[in-house]
């Protein structure tokens, strides 16, 4: 339908595409026509046209516009800051959610009779559950949509997490727990592909820089919380006489740290599918839908100004077609298919490096940090008497043997200093620090050399840490050793050039699968060397980080 308005003498315009949703385009050879009809018009868009052009409406119809030109069109506003908050809270969900044993496993211990051995599986248990999940929520997120997983995912962990603050036995905490790593393992695979979607070439990688800062917020968020929560127990005691068991305040906290699950479901069911996923799976009216919910969103106006009617598909978009469908057609064949080449030359170099990499940061930095509070729940007491780090795990140790001896139950609530909660919270806000210093200096010192000044550092302030015996200056060698664990996204940086581009999702994904199981294995080493022998800890994790610096000098590039 082709509405034909007079404005002025010899200017035809012609209402393009029909209805209201239509645009304006005009012709100069036509004379005014007395009888034409006179509409009011609410939106003119005014387009300039090549001479070989058809004058605008395509012989009927609307300019076709690619996912990219469209995005560009709509522009960045609302809807793209409520987007970088929800993937920001589901990557601070996945912190949470596997951090967040290291901060109450001190309170649980009498409770659920913990030992050394029972905490490093506690404080494992999540990371397992991501590392056997990562690949299945890859594929499903590429089948089955980007915003259908995150909900799936939350959702679970979510209701996996509330039945862990019911736990009666140590083996039903690590059950638990590990389900909820299993499920929220969606989110770490989904949420940087979802977020992606929605942004141009321009804006991509900065607004996942954005993103990924959230993490450090967690890291901020859970000793935060834990200093007004746990100390708690001390003044309060709850009892369930139908579960049979004392509700500490420790099993509160497990709900807490779950709240960011909360305000993902909120915020995912206000957002739409990824419109790109959308587009590859051939449903371009909801395409439409969903770019044209971003544009009243970002211009405040209503549907029927949304000037693109036509979307297509470009070059890249169409190869992305083609992958989905062979990943559809061949399942885990496909996966298998897109893993063995990166275990054959050219490839297993860069692979066997960039994994041993990414499993020694994880393993030094997560490993070590989720005993950080339990440990230094004791080290407060000492803080003037000049003693090293493993002098007071050996005074644990020994407090722990004894008891057990004598057959003395430990009382309930274990005493818990708020400082700890206080100085783990401080070293979260240094750790996102050290992610803004990342970020403002990669290009000018450059990703390899950065990451290998890093590994340098915090491996020798971990061996340094064995000879201090002052609390504070312990304290700063010990935040330099674990702040390696910033490097993830250095490393993360170099790993994409080493790969190509066929190969590189999925190498991305096999590396950081390794880095994670790092953390699970980390965990439980230093658990069984806390009883064994605390110097190797630091020896061993310390040591780990120059050979990392080592190898690191062997990947290729600057």
């Amino acid at each position: 339908m082709s509405w034909q308005v007079n404005i002025g003498i010899y200017r035809t315009w012609r209402w393009c595409g029909g209805g209201r949703g239509g645009y304006a385009a005009y012709d100069d050879n036509e004379p005014p026509n007395a009888e034409s009809q006179t509409i009011e018009i609410h939106h003119i868009q005014l387009r300039h046209y090549a001479s070989n052009d058809t004058g605008g409406c395509n012989n009927g119809k609307p300019h076709s516009y690619s996912y990219n030109e469209a995005l560009e069109l709509i522009g960045n506003g609302k809807f793209q800051t409520f987007l970088l908050f929800v993937c920001g809270f589901c990557l601070m969900s996945v912190i949470n959610e596997t951090l967040n044993m290291g901060f109450i496993i001190s309170a649980a211990e009498c409770d659920l009779h913990l030992t050394f051995s029972d905490k490093g599986m506690l404080n494992g248990a999540a990371f397992c559950g991501v590392v056997i999940s990562s690949h299945f929520w890859g594929f499903l997120s590429d089948t089955w949509g980007r915003r259908k997983v995150i909900l799936l995912a939350t959702s679970v962990s979510l209701a996996f997490s509330v039945l862990s603050s019911f736990a009666v036995h140590v083996w039903m905490l690590i059950i638990t727990r590990f389900l909820v790593g299993v499920f929220i393992s969606g989110n770490a695979a989904t949420t940087y592909a979802y977020l992606a979607e929605f942004h141009t070439d321009k804006t991509r990688a900065k607004v996942i820089s954005w993103a990924a800062m959230f993490m450090a917020f967690g890291m901020i968020y859970l000793p935060f919380v834990a200093y007004f929560i746990i100390p708690l127990d001390n003044h309060f005691e709850l009892y369930s006489s139908s579960l049979g068991m004392r509700y500490g305040l420790w099993r509160f906290y497990l709900l807490l740290s779950s709240l960011t699950s909360v305000l993902i479901i909120g915020g995912i069911l206000g957002l739409p599918e990824s419109g790109k996923f959308l587009l590859t799976s051939g449903e371009h009216d909801k395409v439409l839908e969903v770019l044209s919910q971003m544009y009243r969103w970002n211009k405040g106006v209503p549907d029927y100004m949304f000037p693109i009617k036509s979307i297509t598909l470009d070059a890249i978009d169409s190869a992305f077609v083609e992958q989905r469908k062979r990943e559809i057609n061949q399942g885990l064949r496909y996966v298998w298919e897109q893993t063995v080449p990166l275990f054959r030359p050219p490839l297993v170099g860069n692979t066997v490096r960039a994994s041993f990499l990414m499993f020694g940061l994880f393993m030094a930095s997560s490993g070590v940090f989720m005993w950080m509070p339990d440990i230094l729940n004791t080290y407060v007491n000492f803080k003037d008497a000049k003693l090293t780090i493993c002098d007071v795990v050996e005074i644990i140790h020994n407090n722990r043997t004894q008891m057990s001896a004598q057959n003395i139950v430990t009382s309930c609530p274990v005493s818990i200093d708020a400082s700890i909660f206080m100085i783990t919270t401080i070293m979260g806000i240094l750790f996102l620090a050290c992610y803004i210093l990342n970020g403002a200096v990669i290009n000018l010192v450059g990703k390899k050399l950065l990451l290998n000044i890093w590994y340098v550092v915090c491996g020798v302030c971990g061996v340094a840490a064995l000879w201090t015996s002052d609390f504070y200056l312990t304290l700063l060698v010990i935040v330099i050793f674990l702040a390696v664990g910033c490097c993830g996204s250095v490393l993360s940086a170099i790993s994409v050039d080493l790969f190509p581009t066929n190969y590189r999702a999925m190498a991305l994904c096999l590396i950081l699968m390794t880095g994670r199981l790092g953390a699970m294995v980390g965990s439980n080493v230093v658990g069984f060397l806390l009883t064994l022998n605390c110097e190797m800890i630091f020896i061993l994790l310390g040591g780990l980080l120059i050979v990392c610096a080592a190898i690191g000098t062997t990947l290729p590039g600057k």
